[in-house]
């Protein structure tokens, strides 16, 4: 049997999610808000798609990625409705949101088959 890379012997066994493949991304990072980006909401693309940054509730500092499922054009007619406007932004903001969008676990398991991860079956 010849020899198997590493690395997809990796992301066969589960191992390796989207941040891996994000690994040589420069996401691009929008806000709603571009004069106080932490106040407005905030948007993620990368070549995989459009994420929503959304902190997480308790306050404990915690942040995930949502996935949208819509195109650029798609996503800003949803906010326009909302009378929202996103503005690409490259100022520190942008690069912490980058840090954690790239060290993100994913929100939803993998396909089960490719999963090394024990799924709770209990009601």
């Amino acid at each position: 049997m010849p020899d198997v890379d590493d690395t997809e012997t990796q992301i066969l066994s589960g191992d390796m999610l989207e941040a891996k493949l994000w690994e040589n991304e420069d996401p691009h990072v929008f806000t709603t808000n571009p004069d106080d980006p932490d106040e407005g909401r905030t948007f993620v693309w990368v070549s995989t798609g459009w994420f929503e940054r959304i902190e997480a509730e308790d306050g404990d500092g915690g942040v995930e990625f949502s996935p949208l499922s819509m195109d650029e054009h798609a996503l800003r007619e949803w906010l326009s409705e909302q009378n929202l406007e996103i503005t690409e932004i490259d100022d520190d903001y942008a690069e912490d949101v980058r840090e954690e969008l790239l060290a993100d676990e994913p929100l939803y398991m993998e396909a089960p088959e490719l999963s090394n991860q024990e799924v709770d079956t209990r009601p």
